[in-house]
This record gives C-alpha cells, structure tokens and sequence, in this order.
C-alpha cells in the first residue's frame, strides 16, 4: 500500500485508496460484489472473502509499484492493473491512463479478482487461457471490428506469449473468443478442466494444442 491511504469496507470487501479516490474505490467493490457469486460459482472456487483491493492513485503510481521507477518506462500505457493471490492491486477509475476509461478500469478489477482466484488454483496457468477466462467471467466483451483485426494470428504467436507480444498480437481480444468457443463447443465443465495444473488441451479435450488453435481459428475467421 502507499502512504495516505485509508481502508474502506465496502459490501464485504476490503478496500485500500487515496482520501481523493474513495468514491472510484467503491464503485470497484460494489463492481467486484456484483460478480463475486457468479464468478466464484463458475471457478468452483472457495470462499474469496478475504481478497482485497488496492486502488493507486495513478498509473504512475501503479508502475512504479509493480517495477520501481523503471516501470515508468517499460510498463505499457495500458497496464493499469494487476493481482497477488491476497489483492486485486488497479489504478483509479479517476485516472485512468491514455488507453482506459473510468468504467473500463471498474471492470478490470473484476479482471484482477479472476486472476487471484485462478492463480490459488493454478499459478502456472498458460497466458490464453488464463486471460481468456478473466476477460470472459470480467464479461469484457470485444467488439466484432477488434476480433477481425487480430485473426491473422499465427501458431507460432499463440504457441510462445509473453506479456507484451501477447497484448501486441491482439491477445487481450482473442483470449475472450477462445473461452467462448470452448465454453459452446466442449462446455463450462472442460473450461475449468484446464486450470487444473498439468492439465493439456490433449488430456481434457482430446486434442492438441496446434489442432485446437486451428479449429479455433477457423471458427474466428468465420465471424
């Protein structure tokens, strides 16, 4: 936490903000409570009801958090967001950063608190499935337009993500319409399945990575 900062509880959730940022850090709990049964029901998670929100003042902030001053520098514009397995840690819907708005900050907290549930389960989990099952529970639904613009992805892309070639080849759009495809094709069930650690597209679905990618693909060049 940064200094300044006072706890808020709000709906059950435990929240750290700036004086300044209490109204931005409410409507994040209230956000994050809304979905709280939904999304715990669908990760047949444990009670989560000791994760706490952590709400920085600015991105700066936030960066400089995440990697001392040299994230400043090599953190994107972007990021404005990120989770230990006790916290959901977000920049302030009031400063949102160049790429963000008020109300997509609020529901990348629920983004966040995603991760912090699928990180107890798995810390290890592979970045598409990880992101796409955030974006899907965040319900952070692509627009058509993005979905096209990002389908000449390769293999080779999907095969090897870090986290900015992941963003860079269109991830944080594609990763949604690969849980949704898996989601109407093999079910919730097999969804889950996956965060399983050791679990593989060939031991829960019966079929490999590079088949599944294609016929995913496939199904997103359709749209």
């Amino acid at each position: 936490k940064t200094p300044g900062m006072h706890e808020y509880v709000v709906q059950g959730i435990t929240i750290y903000a700036m004086p300044q940022d209490q109204n931005g850090a409410e409507s994040i709990a209230a956000r994050i409570a809304a979905s709280r049964v939904r999304v715990v029901q669908a990760l047949e998670s444990n009670a989560s009801d000791d994760i706490g929100v952590i709400v920085y003042p600015s991105q700066a902030a936030l960066k400089r958090k995440t990697l001392g001053f040299a994230g400043m520098l090599l953190l994107p514009d972007w990021f404005i967001g990120r989770n230990t397995r006790q916290n959901v840690l977000i920049t302030s819907p009031a400063a949102p950063g160049p790429q963000h708005s008020s109300e997509s900050v609020i529901q990348a907290a629920v983004h966040e608190y995603v991760h912090v549930l699928t990180d107890r389960q798995n810390k290890k989990l592979g970045y598409w499935i990880k992101e796409g099952i955030a974006l899907y529970l965040a319900q952070q639904t692509p627009s058509l337009e993005a979905i096209r613009g990002a389908s000449d992805l390769t293999y080779t892309e999907y095969a090897a993500p870090n986290a900015i070639q992941f963003a860079n080849v269109g991830g944080y759009t594609l990763a949604y319409t690969l849980i949704e495809y898996l989601d109407a094709t093999y079910g919730w069930s097999q969804v889950i399945a996956l965060i399983v650690p050791e679990a593989t597209t060939t031991s829960v679905l019966g079929k490999s990575d590079h088949a599944l990618f294609d016929e995913w693909m496939a199904h997103v060049r359709t749209l």
